[in-house]
């Protein structure tokens, strides 16, 4: 292999050249078709042999020659355009020669113009028409693409509720890792500290969280560490990847976090994928979780497809044999699970979780995977079933630049005149009314759009609470629609003819039917599970009236709770829009009259405990010689609906829960803290008294010196989401607190960067400057200064990198983010580091590849040291080799 000084060459064109290399391959694979007798190589020439739909590949060439002829051109100018044969583009534009190749078909569709839609259907006709499917599986395929269309989510205008396509915004996830010692993020282990000047760990307290009872938040490692045991790190996917990972996955998102939409774009995508033939990796069903405790599997996924999808066409009932086999060798059903937390009871929970641990740890795990969604669990329930072996992933809200694009799709849907202007003049709305956190919740959204739609001059409302009110009331405005198409005129025509007193029956129940649904929901919430019609036949207010035969009275209470517009039919019963509806409607049902309010609000918010001395450093109340009465929050899976019985009883009488929640913060009390916490970011209204009394236990809790670090900068991070300049100025006190641990201080001074970048960066700044810290939390503090200032942050990463009193990985890390930056001082950075003998191989190495990136490689003189290390073992002079091979590849230097 020759040595010789490499040509300099830029960044660009080394990654341009290289990209060019394995593009080709990416868009091979991207295309790849199920089909092994398609020629998919440039110019070729030949159709597909069909094994599929004639039918499909005659509608495909039908399309392909009226573009042809729209285009106005002849064949030969096709093909000289597309660089295709004359026969290529003569067979694609013959049905009896076979369906055109996938590379024909792009080339074809890129000269005619054919895009968007109209291209997705040439694709699915293709597929069609190039894809033997067993007739039931393409049976079932279709029906279930169908059935995805439909969005999960309420409609009022113009009364349906509009395609999930025309709406949904793709989201991201988020990767919950497995913690143990990480401290930042999977590429910065928290093995480094300064060679000179290094805090002594923070010792241990007498008293594990476990024996004090304290309390501690589930996924809080219980030692002094204090970490969470679920670090998240900071890469964002697209949901859409979860398709193509071959393991399980447990997706968590809060309240109307966009879940169910998420698997039904899923699905879509999903049976599309297998439809046009594309070599897809599994083939989904979607199911609620409801449906698989105390059934085999194969039985659970047959009757949960057969009830949902008859609406849709499902002509022939699908047998449990149906999912026994996979439904193409090699490639796994994907189990698309809705639904887990709607599962009130743990145990049942526990069980759905043990039985899909179960499949994908037996003898069939290679045909089934499973996506299951659901709000946050505790880390016991997963862990104790899935353990190891899910990927967990949090969905993510929408930024706001998604939220404005959801409000402009909304807009059109509804077909106001100029929807660009009108979700401008939405999104200043939502700050006047502090809901642009809100709304970044896709279900919140979707409500505030269609409220803002409807009166777009009127506020927008205060809280969870009043949105739902306010929803519900635009809701049940189309029972009372003039004309045929309101339902008591309809009602009224179906019972005419028994007569007046039958009529005027039926009225009174139309009247009563809010209280109807609200008593329904609220026995839901409790755990009833009867069938809907058996449970609201049962209330008195629905009584059938005399002479009417029940099965007409049944279809008339049946059509009327549909007709609210809050419960659809799924899977042949008769269930609530979203379970966020449900819990409203059942708080509302709870604080139905004052007596009923106050009942609910002393048995929610009296749960107490007793408080050991032992404890009180934990819990940052003072020490007591005696036990003492410690009120604990409700149990967290409740959090929605209390968060909806707070709103809707400070509706009633704006002094309701405002004394419980007071005395819950008050004292010190840092669970009650937390607890109105994340109230507030649920979009709760906390009272002004129970806000100040969890600003003063918060403060008087991070000014405790004696408390362990982690419990001061959690009390900074609660206050920081109750009250965001309160929260501020004490995350920059702890921050400038140099008896505070080095990874708590720069966690508080990211969480005031969060909030208020301008008051944040001189903490930032100088925390990157400070020798006590550890090395890693500066190099850390130093990127963190790149958001407001690039050339104070690249003068601090170089000082850190130059530093020789640093330990080495934290030099190296410096030197990293200098070339994330982009900064025209890294590659001296570098090559400076690569020189230094000092350094172990495996770290010169790495920077090697940093000036290959930087498009300032190394000369011969420059690596010529490195080359003779004797250190290097078999594998590194491999890598180092491959690297100089990098550095004389002729395509670098365009021959």
């Amino acid at each position: 292999m020759r040595h010789t000084s490499a040509p300099p060459w830029s960044l660009v064109a080394f990654l341009g050249r290289h990209a060019g290399r394995h593009r080709t391959m990416e868009t091979f694979n991207s295309v790849q078709r199920v089909d092994v007798n398609a020629d998919e190589q440039p110019g070729g020439g030949r159709g597909v042999s069909s094994g599929g739909d004639p039918g499909a590949n005659a509608e495909l060439s039908h399309r392909l020659r009226q573009a042809l002829a729209d285009a106005g051109m002849r064949q030969a100018d096709l093909a000289a355009k597309s660089g295709m044969s004359k026969a290529a583009v003569s067979n694609a534009l013959n049905p009896d020669k076979g369906a055109a190749s996938q590379y024909t078909l792009e080339q074809l569709a890129r000269v005619l113009g054919i895009k968007g839609t109209q291209l997705k259907e040439l694709y699915r006709l293709r597929g069609e028409a190039t894809t033997n499917l067993p007739s039931q599986l393409r049976a079932y395929l279709t029906t279930a693409q169908r059935a995805a269309r439909e969005h999960p989510y309420p409609g009022v205008l113009p009364g349906v509720a509009p395609p999930l396509a025309a709406i949904y915004l793709h989201q991201r996830v988020r990767q919950a890792a497995l913690g143990g010692g990480t401290r930042w993020d999977s590429a910065d282990r928290w093995t480094d500290g300064s060679a000179d000047i290094r805090p002594a760990p923070e010792a241990a307290s007498d008293a594990s969280p476990t024996q004090s009872g304290s309390g501690a938040s589930k996924g809080v490692v219980s030692s002094s560490q204090g970490v969470p045991a679920h670090r998240i790190v900071e890469d964002r996917l697209s949901a859409d990847s979860l398709l193509t990972r071959q393991d399980t996955c447990l997706v968590t998102a809060g309240p109307g976090g966009g879940k169910s939409s998420l698997l039904r774009t899923l699905l879509q995508t999903g049976v599309g994928d297998f439809l046009q033939g594309l070599a897809v990796r599994a083939a989904p069903v979607l199911v609620p979780a409801a449906v698989l405790p105390g059934r085999p599997l194969a039985g659970a996924l047959a009757e949960a497809v057969n009830a949902e999808l008859s609406s849709y066409g499902l002509l022939e009932e699908i047998r449990p044999e149906f999912f026994l086999a996979p439904p193409r060798p090699g490639v796994p059903w994907l189990i698309l699970v809705d639904g887990l937390d709607e599962i009130t009871s743990p145990a049942t929970r526990h069980e759905v979780l043990r039985a899909v641990s179960a499949v994908i740890n037996g003898r069939d795990a290679g045909q089934y995977r499973f996506i299951i969604a659901s709000r946050p669990l505790p880390a016991s329930e997963v862990d104790s079933t899935l353990g190891a072996h899910a990927s967990r992933f949090d969905l993510q809200p929408f930024s706001f630049a998604d939220l404005q694009q959801v409000a402009r799709n909304w807009f059109s849907h509804f077909g106001l005149p100029d929807p660009e202007g009108v979700a401008e003049r939405f999104g200043q709305a939502l700050v006047a009314a502090s809901l642009a956190d809100l709304a970044r919740i896709p279900l919140m959204a979707s409500i505030l759009c269609q409220l803002h739609a409807v009166a777009p001059d009127k506020p927008l409302p205060a809280s969870r609470g009043q949105i739902y009110s306010d929803f519900i009331s635009l809701l049940y405005k189309r029972q009372h629609t003039v004309g045929v198409s309101g339902f008591r005129e309809q009602a009224r025509a179906t019972l005419h003819r028994y007569g007046s007193n039958a009529l005027a029956h039926t009225e009174r129940v139309l009247d009563h039917l809010p209280d109807v649904i609200a008593r329904l929901a609220d026995r839901r919430y409790a755990g009833d599970t009867r069938p809907t019609m058996t449970a609201v036949l049962t209330q008195a207010e629905t009584s059938c009236p005399p002479g009417v035969p029940d099965d007409e009275w049944h279809a008339v209470i049946g059509s009327a709770l549909q007709r609210s517009g809050l419960m659809t039919t799924h899977a042949g019963e008769l269930v609530f829009l979203h379970q966020t509806l449900l819990e409203y409607l059942a708080a509302r049902h709870a604080c139905r009259n004052p007596a009923a309010r106050a009942r609910t609000l002393e048995k929610v918010f009296t749960h107490a405990r007793w408080q050991w001395p032992w404890s009180a450093d934990i819990l940052g109340s003072p020490r007591r010689l005696t036990p003492r009465r410690l009120l604990i929050p409700p149990h967290h899976d409740d959090g929605s609906y209390i968060g909806f019985l707070i709103d809707v009883a400070q509706e009633q009488d704006p002094d309701a829960a405002s004394p419980y929640l007071q005395r819950l913060a008050a004292d010190g009390n840092i669970e009650g803290c937390r607890f109105l916490a994340e109230q507030a970011q649920l979009g709760t209204t906390i009272p002004a008294p129970a806000a100040r009394a969890a600003a003063e236990s918060c403060a008087s809790l991070t000014s405790r010196t004696s408390l362990r670090s982690y419990w001061r900068l959690e009390a900074a991070r609660i206050l920081i989401r109750i009250d965001h300049p309160s929260g501020v100025n004490l995350c920059i006190r702890l921050a400038q607190d140099t008896s505070m641990r080095s990874d708590w201080r720069l966690e508080a001074a990211q969480l005031a960067a969060d909030i208020d970048l301008h008051c944040a960066a001189p903490v930032l700044a100088a925390l990157a400057a400070d020798p006590t810290m550890y090395a890693n939390a500066r190099v850390h503090a130093a990127r963190g200064v790149a958001q407001f200032d690039e050339e104070l942050a690249t003068s601090l990463l170089v000082a850190l990198a130059s530093d020789r009193g640093l330990n080495r990985e934290s030099r190296v890390n410096a030197a990293r983010r200098l070339v994330d930056l982009g900064s025209p001082r890294a590659a001296a950075v570098c090559t400076a580091l690569m020189s230094d003998d000092a350094f172990p191989s495996y770290l010169r190495l790495g920077m090697v590849e940093l000036l290959i990136r930087l498009g300032a490689p190394p000369s011969e003189d420059e690596y010529g040291d490195l080359l003779q290390d004797p250190a290097l073992d078999t594998r590194e002079r491999q890598r180092l080799a491959w690297l100089l091979e990098e550095m004389n590849d002729p395509l670098l230097d365009g021959n």
